[in-house]
């Protein structure tokens, strides 16, 4: 399938190649004008959802992202890669801009939730072509730095791996999904938190028969990889008998000597850091709050209750490896947080 650029007409067989062309008109990269964003927010947290389809933020919308946006939702599947290309750039006009960076996290979160839907609509409407296709283009091992679409391109993806593991299992899982957000956990760095978050749905791939999660955990694990605590909390509802062979051995193996900074406390071991993924799963209504705007459990009616036998062979691992140390004689899987 081609892809046309909306300015000069031109189609490119990938959409990689449009992503790189430059047709030289001044409006073809959807860049923003500082003058176009005003009202800004100082905000970014996990619940700062300003989309501009909900009214919610103050900023005013950019008309080169709501173009291609109202696009998709009319049917035109293909005008995806159009909002994608104009919210990247439009983001990256932002950054150029300097000062507090309050422009950028204006456009950030008022155009992330709409992209990350435009997109799901999309693959669920056509494919995982279109997935694929993207993914590819905004390859998150290419650069020294992510892409800048990185958290909405991961969100969707996380929303494909867990949607198809509980609609069809996981050796439906596509693997191309699982590099994607395995790539995104070992690339991302300082600054990238909201990418990273979204790659934390990597762990419903817990048991792929022809990919080896606990082989990759245990590899950022031994560099001391702190998003592999919330990968183990998903693949516990993904799987939690997987999930707990998992966590015996990353917590059983002495090779993984790095420790977990802690402020005004005492550095702890990296491994009994790993333990903190079972702190919710006895809790009522606790599930991790991410893909962001996704709701997972709604769609599939999906309730989970962690078995006795899982929580009896969790209690011995940290007995066995001497991590009760330091807990109440009593102690419940709340008092494994960190």
């Amino acid at each position: 399938m081609g892809h046309e650029c909306d300015d000069c007409g031109e189609t490119f067989e990938t959409l990689s190649r449009l992503r790189l062309h430059d047709c030289g008109n001044d409006h073809s990269d959807g860049s923003l004008d500082a003058s176009e964003v005003s009202g800004v927010s100082d905000t970014a947290g996990v619940n700062d959802s300003t989309s501009p389809s909900s009214g919610g933020g103050s900023g005013r919308s950019v008309a080169e992202l709501d173009d291609p946006l109202d696009r998709v939702a009319d049917g035109d599947v293909d005008a995806i890669h159009h909002a994608i290309a104009a919210f990247e750039s439009t983001l990256s006009a932002a950054l150029d801009e300097g000062g507090s960076g309050d422009t950028y996290r204006e456009v950030f979160w008022s155009y992330y939730e709409p992209v990350a839907d435009a997109l799901d609509a999309a693959t669920r409407s056509e494919g995982r072509d279109v997935l694929d296709d993207v993914m590819d283009a905004y390859d998150p091992a290419a650069d020294d730095e992510l892409p800048l679409v990185t958290p909405a391109l991961a969100n969707v993806v996380g929303r494909y791996v867990i949607r198809t593991r509980l609609a069809d299992g996981v050796e439906a899982v596509p693997i191309t999904s699982l590099e994607y957000l395995d790539a995104v956990a070992v690339d991302a760095a300082d600054g990238d938190d909201i990418a990273l978050e979204e790659a934390h749905a990597y762990g419903w791939g817990i048991g792929h028969p022809d990919h080896s999660i606990v082989d990759r955990l245990r590899a950022r694990a031994k560099s001391g990889d702190l998003s592999v605590n919330p990968t183990l909390e998903h693949a516990f509802y993904a799987d939690q008998y997987a999930a707990v062979d998992a966590l015996e051995r990353l917590v059983g193996d002495e090779s993984i000597d790095g420790t977990f900074p802690r402020v005004n406390r005492d550095d702890m071991p990296y491994r009994r850091y790993l333990l903190d993924c079972v702190y919710d799963l006895k809790t009522d209504d606790s599930r991790p709050r991410t893909p962001r705007y996704y709701d997972w459990a709604g769609e599939f009616d999906y309730a989970f209750e962690l078995d006795e036998a899982v929580e009896r062979r969790v209690r011995d691992l940290v007995e066995g490896t001497g991590f009760d140390a330091e807990l109440p004689d009593d102690w419940t899987l709340r008092d494994l947080g960190i």
